[in-house]
């Protein structure tokens, strides 16, 4: 698959990020969607779950902002997110344990029943709160269960989330992960 469907995905992240949807992603979008995710779950203020979820995407912020805001104006456009994730960023170490930081406290927090894996269920609520189709979840949750168990380990959710910011491969899970793929 070419580059095309990378850079459309993370067109698709930066969409999903921009909670204002003014075409920059800042701080405060990032403290919005990790509260979006907390009030998905009913997470209480302060709880364990909560604080990890709004650290992490604090983290993530930072991450980005120093990854991508070219023009240092405390905000991030969409070109330069795109410029700055498919020149590399995605690839450093750093970035790629940020963001596994990110999915593991929306794993831990959408992990209702703490079995240790996501039921498809449980996969809708995280798409429902940052506002993704049912049919993008549909096809999103089967490409990620890569074992067809019926349920997202922690792993098949981690590599998914990765290959959705590096891959252009269609055969990886995470490029499914926002509907870029054709499937809307």
């Amino acid at each position: 698959m070419s580059q095309e469907l990378l850079e459309a995905n993370l067109i698709g992240v930066f969409t999903v990020l921009d909670t204002d949807g003014d075409g920059h992603i800042t701080v405060a979008d990032f403290t919005e969607k990790a509260d979006q995710l907390c009030a998905a779950y009913s997470l209480e203020a302060q709880s364990p779950h909560h604080t990890a979820m709004q650290r992490a995407y604090a983290a993530w912020w930072e991450q980005i902002r120093r990854g991508a805001d070219s023009d240092g104006d405390g905000r991030v456009s969409q070109a330069e997110f795109v410029a700055a994730i498919r020149s590399g960023t995605a690839a450093d170490p750093g970035y790629l344990q940020t963001v596994d930081g990110v999915c593991h406290a929306v794993f831990d927090s959408s992990d209702g029943d703490g079995d240790g894996r996501i039921s498809r269920e449980e996969f809708e609520r995280i798409y429902g709160a940052v506002d993704m189709q049912a049919d993008v979840t549909r096809v999103a949750f089967d490409h990620l269960d890569t074992d067809g168990d019926g349920v997202i380990s922690r792993e098949e959710f981690v590599a998914g989330v990765r290959a959705l910011l590096t891959s252009a491969d269609l055969s990886q899970p995470g490029t499914w992960m926002v509907g870029e793929t054709g499937v809307r």
